[in-house]
């Protein structure tokens, strides 16, 4: 029952961060986005007050508007390099939305129990929606490389790896967990070099987040090759308890908080 607390602790943690994201990166300060975002909130609050499951299904309707905005407002350049890299936190969000709705039903999609479903769930909100997003916005600034585009498409096929591979084919699992581990450091330390030194508190929130995701990912991968990794600490699981709030609460909120507050 902590587990599942805990998670759902981290999961509207993510539904707050990730359309606020989405909401300045994407749909240029949408007010309208804004006004459907919170009520959406407060739909899904009301539900798990009266314990009506069936509200759970206003967040992926949601999270289809979102997408559907972002197509209103970009439709002249659809299909442009760097239009088609900005679908892709979009895809995480609807991915995310369907195991958050699968681990409210307990679906039991792919395999996954309730649990699982809703681990699912925050890594398609947190490394997908609002991580992958921040990478989709820095790509589409003209000064600096497409190091950031190509992270972004290989998130996605890490994702889909990690995911698969969970209850199918462990060894997919392991080359997407190696995969984010190597190239996430690697993409938040570009943009931590990348800072201007005058922009203090963006550089600090970005050394913030490099130095968690870095312990973060040290972590996953010792979860997944070191078999004498502890998986309980006070009858929750290690990997909620260190990685899920490094993730959550200190690394991806810094770096998206460093890029907002980055003027350079």
């Amino acid at each position: 029952m902590a587990e599942i607390s805990f998670l759902h602790f981290f999961l509207f943690v993510a539904f707050i961060l990730s359309p606020v994201m989405t909401k300045y990166f994407f749909l240029q300060a949408s007010k309208t986005y804004s006004f459907v975002h919170i009520t959406s909130l407060i739909i899904l609050l009301v539900g798990v007050v009266l314990r009506v499951e069936h509200t759970v299904i206003v967040w992926p309707i949601f999270c289809v508007y979102g997408l559907f905005l972002y197509f209103k407002s970009n439709r002249a350049i659809l299909f442009s390099p760097k239009s088609i890299v900005k679908y892709i936190p979009f895809a995480f969000s609807l991915i995310s939305s369907v195991w958050f709705v699968a681990g409210v039903y307990d679906l039991n999609l792919l395999g996954y129990g309730r649990e699982w479903s809703f681990y699912a769930a925050l890594h398609g909100a947190f490394l997908g929606w609002l991580l992958v997003g921040c990478l989709a916005f820095l790509s589409g600034k003209s000064n600096v490389s497409k190091i950031y585009q190509w992270g972004c498409y290989l998130s996605l096929l890490f994702f889909l790896l990690v995911a698969f591979g969970i209850d199918g084919v462990p060894y997919i699992k392991r080359v997407g967990v190696i995969g984010f581990s190597l190239m996430m450091p690697f993409l938040i330390g570009h943009y931590v070099h990348s800072v201007k030194k005058e922009y203090r508190l963006s550089k600090f929130l970005a050394g913030v987040s490099l130095l968690s995701i870095i312990l973060s990912m040290a972590i996953a991968v010792l979860n997944e090759f070191w078999v004498g990794f502890p998986k309980v600490i006070l009858g929750i699981p290690t990997m909620v308890v260190t990685h899920g709030v490094m993730n959550a609460v200190i690394a991806v909120p810094c770096f998206f908080l460093a890029i907002k507050f980055d003027r350079g």
